[in-house]
């Protein structure tokens, strides 16, 4: 029997990673916001989303994170990509960067889903892009289009 490293090729790898990052960082965050810590109620009554708003988030978190651990991890990633963006978006009118004196590191991770997200779509479409046009064979027949 092989190790489960055996069976993945590098580059596999390299939407593997970024999955398991945003997977990881959401899913640190979501007992937070389900036990109603101080720094999620605050977070949430400056917006004006306590309780439910923060149940909600948290729950569309839940099903992304299960998401981008499966097959359908495209789901996941556009989901999440979302659900970030718009807390960036409150972290740049509302929230600040720096909230309940965290250094920025809220802030900091949710740049880091942003840019995993991003990247989990992007590759996903350039593998989709590449998989249509594996079979595209495009032969010239006038040499002289070749020349400049």
């Amino acid at each position: 029997m092989r190790p489960i490293f055996h069976s993945f090729k590098t580059k596999d790898l390299v939407h593997i990673i970024p999955r398991l990052i945003v997977a990881i960082i959401l899913a640190q965050t979501l007992p937070f916001k389900f036990s109603g810590s101080e720094e999620s109620v605050w977070i949430f009554e400056q917006i004006g989303w306590e309780p439910w708003g923060r149940y909600l988030i948290a729950s569309i978190e839940t099903v992304s994170t299960i998401f981008l651990l499966t097959n359908y991890y495209i789901i996941g990633a556009i989901i999440s990509l979302s659900i970030i963006s718009a807390a960036n978006f409150l972290h740049f009118t509302k929230l600040g960067f720096i909230v309940n004196d965290d250094g920025g590191t809220l802030f900091i991770l949710s740049i880091i889903v942003i840019f995993c997200s991003l990247w989990i779509v992007l590759y996903w479409n350039m593998q989709r892009v590449e998989r249509k046009t594996s079979n595209f064979e495009f032969q010239w027949e006038d040499e002289e289009l070749l020349e400049y």
